[in-house]
């Protein structure tokens, strides 16, 4: 079953238009946190799903979309608060839709979360991982942890974030999801600069950012003389690495230096690269324990195939336990970054070679590894929300490695790749979800599959 076409996932429905709503206000029970953070409730065996509410709340309900076999809906009042609802730490949440639980204590968003998770293996993969799940732990920040924001101008010139369920924007006055150099530093600069349309933010998590700028042209000229007019040395603001005006370089780097697990990374500013360094680290260790387990038994592999491998995090950081890394990945500019943090890497640049190009054809080059070795190998995956998909699965079921590790910011697409990876042959060792998104309903989870026979 498709995870779009279910009705517990109700933020990707089929784009059909709504069946008109009734102007319907209810008393709703809410019985739990679906894909997506909405609250699900029933009323006359409809499921109806509510954003911005918690399990066990008593509510009152307004139904804005009816749609076949299911309803949305909004707050009007909550009567009766569920266990785990708090007052959100943030002024702008609700308005905002950069984040959907800050109105759940963090232990109860964490429990959502690992429900959400088993609740998509059982309905969309037919399998129960309840002896197999662990996690979330609260290991991170819960505030202050994001190295990246996207901002929009609105008509006024302010910068904020998307208004949930419109493209107006709520201008910011602060964001708790960063760190405090951002809403005390970098905020007030923008604002003095001349208004331009959207704003990428980077950090470092070491007070060092990269910022890049998009509007009009005509923009340009006049942020080049006021970045011009600096001092010699002096940079823009404090912490200010770089700045790009649709994505060229006007004034310092075009990219960040970020060290995780004793490793550094380049990472320029059209490269992926993960929000949440401390809980990436988490999820390099749980792969190296579990990896380091394998191989003190003799069961791992010499071959480790980074299929998705980005600026090379996981190559690095798992290249000591491998004699040979094949990294792969089809974006030119994180694979030029891979090189670079290859070449700089004491352990990983004689092991590992990085790849730019389509999966499929590079894995069917002989000259990359032999089948032979593929199946003796280990391979890592952590593919787009979409996942994987039939034709990703039937690729690696065809190339048969020994082991994969599969790392997935969408349980429902998680779910189902895995239900057919195990059709194919494979048994799951390791389920463990991570809390790399707090006060989001984005869920980051880690699982290790191994060949059966």
């Amino acid at each position: 079953m498709n995870a779009k076409n279910t009705p517990e996932n109700p933020q990707q429905t089929p784009e059909s238009s709504p069946e008109s709503a009734p102007a319907t206000t209810l008393e709703l029970q809410v019985e739990k946190l679906v894909t997506g953070g909405a609250g699900m409730a029933r009323s006359d065996g409809q499921a109806i799903f509510v954003p911005l509410t918690a399990p066990g709340d008593r509510l009152s309900a307004r139904i804005i979309k009816q749609r076949k076999g299911f309803a949305q809906a909004v707050i009007e009042t909550v009567l009766e608060p569920g266990p785990g609802r708090r007052e959100a730490p943030c002024q702008h949440f609700g308005l905002c839709g950069g984040c959907d639980l800050q109105h759940l204590e963090p232990d109860h968003q964490r429990q959502a979360k690992a429900e959400i998770v088993l609740d998509c293996f059982q309905r969309l993969g037919k399998l129960d991982v309840s002896e197999q799940l662990r996690g979330p732990a609260a290991t991170g920040e819960d505030l202050g942890y994001r190295n990246r924001i996207r901002l929009y101008a609105n008509p006024a010139g302010h910068y904020g974030l998307m208004r949930r369920g419109s493209h107006d924007v709520v201008p910011l006055d602060a964001c708790p999801l960063l760190p405090a150099e951002f809403n005390d530093v970098i905020l007030p600069w923008l604002r003095m600069l001349p208004p331009v349309e959207q704003i990428v933010l980077r950090l470092d998590g070491r007070g060092g950012w990269v910022i890049s700028l998009f509007g009009p042209p005509n923009r340009q000229k006049l942020l080049r003389k006021i970045l011009g007019a600096l001092p010699d040395g002096e940079a823009p603001a404090p912490g200010c690495q770089g700045v790009l005006f649709n994505n060229l370089p006007i004034w310092g780097r075009d990219h960040l230096i970020h060290e995780v697990s004793g490793h550094k990374f380049k990472v320029s500013v059209q490269s992926f690269f993960q929000g949440n360094l401390a809980v990436t680290e988490e999820a390099i260790e749980l792969a190296r324990d579990w990896l380091g387990a394998l191989k003190d038994n003799g069961n791992l592999g010499i071959l480790l195939g980074d299929l998705f491998c980005g600026v090379g995090l996981f190559s690095l950081a798992l290249a000591d336990l491998f004699e040979q890394v094949v990294a792969v990945d089809n974006d030119s500019s994180a694979c030029r970054d891979a090189r670079n943090n290859v070449r700089r890497d004491v352990v990983a640049k004689d092991r590992v070679v990085v790849h730019e190009g389509i999966l499929a054809d590079v894995l069917a080059s002989a000259e990359v590894a032999t089948a032979a070795q593929w199946r003796e190998s280990c391979c890592l995956i952590d593919p787009p929300r979409t996942g994987l998909g039939k034709e990703g699965v039937q690729a690696l079921l065809n190339l048969a490695p020994r082991h994969l590790l599969y790392m997935s910011c969408d349980p429902a697409t998680l779910a189902r790749d895995t239900a057919a990876l195990l059709a194919g042959g494979y048994s799951l060792r390791h389920l463990q979800v991570l809390e790399m998104f707090p006060q989001t309903a984005h869920i980051e989870t880690l699982l290790l599959l191994e060949k059966q026979g």
